[in-house]
């Protein structure tokens, strides 16, 4: 049998809608905000073969218990440097197929209680520090005036025997106070910044989506 003609209406009318639904999506589609640049220096990411990473190769024990690897606080040290500014956004990427939520909550909570106990050590050791460096120099500094007190006769000999322990009671006291507990508090900037960053788990190959995604659209 041969075919009917087509209606010349419901050809013209056939693409409307999908020229209609095109333009509802283009209105409806909110258009992504750009990125600050300060938010891609802060944010690390870091790719891992599995949760095992974080930890030490050397300590068998569960993660609650277990060392955290010297290569991951080196890396997150590397970074610090680079930006020591702003907050940071440690993201972990790893294969979805190795992925546990309960496990993730746990290392979160691993890597911070780390970071909580590292700044609370170095309180101490700041505090003893700066205790030790202050009775020092106070030491030094009440035998230098000790000595006004001597004889005359005696005062030139005193002064060149106790000259030698009172001027290593004033530097090493001065020192302690200045010079340690400025690297000691470098060091508390660097532990604070990673104890109150924010740690997120992602799937790999949604990451991998994304940069490829991302290259694909450059290149248009």
């Amino acid at each position: 049998m041969p075919e009917e003609p087509a209606d010349p209406d419901q050809v013209k009318s056939a693409p409307e809608p999908r020229q209609n639904i095109a333009k509802g999506a283009e209105q409806k589609t909110p258009k992504p905000e750009p990125k600050k640049v300060s938010d891609v220096l802060q944010s690390v990411h870091i790719a891992l073969d599995g949760y095992d990473d974080i930890f030490s190769d050397f300590d068998p024990s569960p993660y609650e218990t277990r060392i955290l690897s010297d290569d991951f606080l080196n890396e997150l040290h590397k970074h610090y440097m680079e930006t020591p500014k702003g907050a940071f956004t440690i993201t972990f990427t790893l294969p979805h197929a190795f992925r546990s939520e309960k496990k993730e909550n746990l290392i979160k909570k691993r890597i911070k209680d780390y970071f909580k106990g590292r700044i609370k050590d170095l309180d101490k050791s700041m505090k003893d520090r700066l205790n030790r460096g202050g009775i020092r120099a106070f030491i030094g500094v009440v035998i230098s005036l000790g000595m006004l007190l001597a004889p005359l006769d005696w005062r030139t000999f005193i002064a060149a025997l106790i000259s030698p322990l009172v001027w290593y009671l004033m530097w090493t006291g001065f020192e302690a106070i200045f010079d340690v507990s400025s690297k000691l508090r470098k060091k508390k900037a660097f532990l604070d910044k990673f104890l109150k960053a924010d740690y997120v788990f992602r799937d790999q190959e949604s990451v991998v989506g994304e940069a490829l995604a991302s290259s694909e659209s450059s290149y248009r």
